[in-house]
């Protein structure tokens, strides 16, 4: 056994050994020492193409993402835990379907070009599913490293992780906002705070503002510029950006290393629902996804789009609040994706399919249970290129439904 892993068996341990059965005492030990055997192979931020670094993850996220055979899909994580303050973290990982597994190994910061592993699990047996609690007692960059058993496949998965009743001063880069936060309401200024990792930092701050249309990270461009003082970062949102537009915050060294990839909030300069009918996106048969600000009660929005030509429901989307800025009671960005069932259980045509050239709206149900407009679109889904349909924004019905 490598002094690595003697060590860290002694920090970190998912339950108390003598709450364990055997074989799970076993595994959970198991699990720690592959870990650390692992994780003296490239810790020193050196370039490695087996370590594949993704975009930050903020904690409260959910992820989709995959690690190819022999890889590791690596998520750098920002937390200010304390001996005499420690954050309580929960780690999830879930392989999708049943023929892939995955693993996860959580590494603190880099110390002395090493990384203590503070938990780990999926090493010692194949599983589906990895839950890891443990309590943070160190600040800084850590890595949560996700993979397939052994590395011998390619795998799928979701990864995510909670904080119950965290201070959010103690997770993340940026206090404030977190991810899925509206922001800007009322002033037009991005209001940031950086958390604690940060608090006796020596160097600059420096928050990029980066605009898209909503759910197109791809078309993201940088606006705007702003120099934390002390633990506050303002940016005035440029006139060039729209209500409803993603906003990306970029948290990095003046010129240098980028501490977070970017937290994802959505513009709202003023605190009422709408939606984005420029930037809707077309699947390959009948789904569209569109986006925007609805209003949410116990944590839900009743989504529904119609054709107002036909005077039919076309699909409707039950979306929960899953991100970490979400609020139970009130605004909050909705993505909604409409995927209407093509055939019935007979096989037949299923008759409340949009068809090119329908007036289509898209609404929420409210309290009172009416369907409230927010927008209105030609559909225009042209695979063909034959089609005369244009497409776009296009003024709601004055009646009610």
């Amino acid at each position: 056994m490598s002094r690595l892993a003697s060590w860290s068996l002694s920090l970190a341990l998912p339950c108390a050994l003598a709450a364990c059965t055997t074989t799970e005492a076993a595994d959970e030990s198991g699990d720690l020492i592959a870990a650390a055997e692992e994780a003296l192979l490239s810790i020193s931020g050196k370039a490695d193409a087996a370590w594949d670094t993704a975009p930050t993850l903020h904690v409260g996220e959910r992820v989709h993402d995959r690690a190819s055979a022999q890889g590791r899909r690596v998520y750098p994580m920002w937390i200010a835990g304390r001996p005499g303050a420690p954050v309580p973290l929960d780690v999830v990982a879930t392989a999708h379907d049943g023929d892939y597994s995955v693993r996860v190994a959580v590494l603190g910061p880099l110390r002395n070009g090493t990384r203590a592993v503070l938990a780990a699990g999926g090493y010692a047996t194949p599983r589906a599913n990895v839950e890891i609690s443990l309590d943070v007692k160190t600040a800084g960059e850590h890595l949560i490293v996700v993979g397939s058993h052994d590395l011998a496949d390619e795998t799928f998965f979701d990864v995510q992780t909670h904080c119950d009743a965290c201070d959010a001063r103690a997770i993340d880069v940026l206090s404030s906002p977190k991810s899925g936060s509206l922001v800007a309401t009322g002033n037009g200024i991005v209001e940031g705070r950086l958390g604690d990792v940060l608090a006796n930092r020596t160097f600059d701050v420096q928050l990029e503002l980066w605009a898209s249309p909503p759910m197109q990270s791809w078309n993201a461009h940088k606006v705007a510029t702003s120099v934390a003082s002390g633990n506050q970062v303002n940016v005035i949102v440029p006139a060039s950006v729209r209500p409803g537009d993603d906003l990306k915050l970029v948290v990095r060294k003046p010129g240098g290393a980028i501490l977070d990839t970017g937290v994802v909030t959505r513009y709202a300069p003023q605190a009422t629902a709408l939606v984005r009918t420029d930037a809707i996106l077309y699947g390959d048969i009948a789904s569209v996804q569109v986006a925007g600000i609805a209003g949410f009660y116990e944590g839900v929005a009743e989504m529904q789009l119609r054709s107002e030509t036909r005077h039919v429901i076309v699909d409707e989307d039950h979306i929960e609040i899953s991100q970490p800025g979400h609020v139970g009671m009130g605004f909050n960005a909705f993505d909604a994706t409409f995927a209407p069932e093509l055939t019935d259980a007979h096989g037949t045509l299923n008759p409340n399919l949009p068809r090119n050239g329908d007036l289509l709206s898209v609404g929420m149900i409210n309290g009172n249970d009416d369907y409230v407009r927010l927008g209105c679109f030609q559909y225009c889904n042209d695979l063909s290129g034959m089609e005369t349909c244009t497409g776009g924004p296009r003024t709601c019905p004055s009646t009610a439904w």
